[in-house]
C-alpha cells in the first residue's frame, strides 16, 4: 500500500511538472519516500585553508573497507580526490565519517608523468593473481606535462590500508588532451574472477570520445579494448561513465552525454559486463517525475528499500526541472524503471562556484544499509570542500 501511495505521487509531481513549470522544484521529501532514508551525519573530508585557499577540489572518489585479513581494519573509510595543482591526497576515517586524517600523496614512479585527475578508489574482493583480497587500488589519468601530450589510465596498488600506493601497471596509453583515456570506474566479475576498467576514449578517430572497457584477471595483463557506447554522430561525446549490479542481475550503467545540451545523463542496461549491445544504441535519459539533470552521473544499487532494492543515480546540475540543493538525487524501485527526485543531502549552490558537483561519488556499506555520499560542495570565498554525507537506509 505504501508504495502504491508512493507511485502516485510521482504520477501527480509529473503531471504537475508539466502544467505549471515552476513545480519542477517540488521533490519527495525523505519522510514520504518508501524506504528509510535518513541523513544521519555531514562532515568535511578536506577543507582548503591558508597557502590551499584557493585550490580547486574536485572528482572526490570514497571507499568503506571490507575485505581486509585483520576484521578490525573493515570500516575504515578512504577518501581521495583531484587537488588542482598537486596530486592525489588520500585521507582515513576510523570513526564512520566525523573526523578525516591524511594519509599519503599517490604519484607517479611508473610512468614519471603527472597525476593529476579523475582518481578511482577499489578494494579487491577475492584474489588476483599475485594481488591479494583486500588490496586497495587506485585507478587515475596520468598526464605528460606541459602540452599534455600523452595519457594513460594507470593502476596504483596499496597493501597498507592507504598508507603507501605504488604505481604497477597501464590499463591503456593514448595522446594528449583531444586523443586521451580518462576517467576510469572498476568493477569486479564475480563469476568469471574478471576485473572490468571501464573508462572514456579519445584516441579513435571515428568518434570525439567513445566509452570502452577493457577487462584482466591477474592486474597485469589486460584484454583488448571494446566499445560500449560510441555513436553514431562523431561529435557526440559519452563519458564518465559509472556501472553497478543490481539484485535481478543486471548491470545498469549511467553516462553523460557531451555535445548536447547540459550534457544529460543517459543509461543502458545489460545482463553481463562485456555485453552492451549495439555501441552506437546510446540508451535512453535518466528522469524523475519530470526532472532531468546532467553531466558527471554516479550509481550504486542497495538491497535496502523492498523486493527491487534501491537504485541511487546523482549527477552535477539540473537540465529540466530546479532543485533546491545544487541537484536532486534519483532513486529507483524498480530496477531503474522509474525514478523519484529528493533533495540532495550535501546541498550547494553553482553561483560563483561553477564546479560544485564534479564529480559526485557514493559507497555503501557490505549490507547495503549506510550509504556514504561524497561531493564537493562550496567552501569559503570561492573555494571547495570535500564532505561527506552518511545516510542510512532500509525499511520503514
Amino acid at each position: 500500500m505504501r508504495y502504491f501511495v508512493f507511485k502516485i505521487m510521482i504520477f501527480f509531481l509529473t503531471v504537475l511538472g508539466m502544467i505549471f513549470p515552476s513545480m519542477g522544484e517540488k521533490n519527495i521529501a525523505y519522510k514520504d519516500l518508501p524506504i528509510r532514508f535518513t541523513v544521519e551525519r555531514q562532515s568535511d573530508i578536506f577543507a582548503p585553508a591558508g597557502e590551499e585557499s584557493g585550490t580547486v577540489c574536485e572528482y572526490p572518489t570514497i571507499l568503506r573497507l571490507s575485505h581486509q585479513k585483520n576484521e578490525a581494519d573493515n570500516g575504515r573509510l578512504l577518501a581521495s580526490f583531484e587537488q588542482w595543482g598537486s596530486t592525489y591526497p588520500v585521507f582515513e576515517s576510523t570513526d564512520d565519517g566525523q573526523s578525516w586524517d591524511f594519509l599519503c600523496r599517490v604519484t607517479d614512479d611508473f610512468n614519471g608523468y603527472y597525476n593529476e585527475w579523475m582518481p578511482f578508489l577499489y578494494e579487491l574482493p577475492a584474489d588476483m593473481g599475485d594481488f591479494e583480497e583486500g588490496t586497495i587500488l587506485l585507478a587515475a589519468t596520468s598526464i605528460t606535462g606541459e602540452g599534455v601530450t600523452d595519457s594513460t589510465i594507470t593502476l596504483y596498488e596499496s597493501d597498507d590500508l592507504g598508507r603507501t600506493f605504488r604505481a604497477f601497471c597501464n590499463v591503456d596509453k593514448a595522446g594528449g588532451t583531444d586523443w586521451g583515456v580518462w576517467e576510469p570506474y572498476l568493477i569486479y566479475e564475480e563469476e568469471s574472477g574478471r576485473l572490468f576498467c571501464f573508462y572514456s576514449d579519445d584516441s579513435d578517430p571515428a568518434h570525439s570520445q567513445k566509452l570502452v572497457y577493457k577487462y584482466s584477471t591477474d592486474l597485469i595483463h589486460w584484454s583488448e579494448k571494446f566499445e560500449c557506447v560510441a555513436c553514431e554522430d562523431p561529435e557526440l561525446r559519452p563519458g564518465m561513465v559509472s556501472v553497478v549490479k543490481m539484485g535481478n542481475g543486471e548491470y545498469f550503467m549511467v553516462y553523460e552525454m557531451v555535445g548536447i545540451g547540459g550534457n544529460p545523463i543517459y543509461c543502458k542496461r545489460s545482463a553481463s559486463l562485456d555485453d552492451w549491445g549495439d555501441a552506437a544504441d546510446y540508451g535512453k535519459i535518466v528522469s524523475a517525475a519530470g526532472k532531468t539533470f546532467g553531466s558527471s552521473p554516479y550509481v550504486v544499487w542497495s538491497p535496502a528499500g523492498g523486493k527491487c532494492g534501491t537504485l541511487i543515480v546523482t549527477a552535477k546540475h539540473m537540465l529540466k526541472g530546479a532543485s533546491r540543493t545544487g541537484t536532486d538525487l534519483f532513486l529507483s524501485f524498480d530496477y531503474g524503471k522509474t525514478f523519484a527526485p529528493v533533495d540532495n543531502p550535501l546541498p550547494y549552490t553553482l553561483d560563483g562556484h561553477p564546479s560544485c558537483g564534479y564529480s559526485p561519488s557514493m559507497f555503501l556499506s557490505p549490507d547495503g544499509a549506510q550509504l556514504y555520499y561524497a561531493n564537493n560542495p562550496p567552501g569559503d570565498a570561492s573555494t571547495y570542500r570535500i564532505a561527506m554525507a552518511k545516510i542510512s537506509l532500509g525499511e520503514k
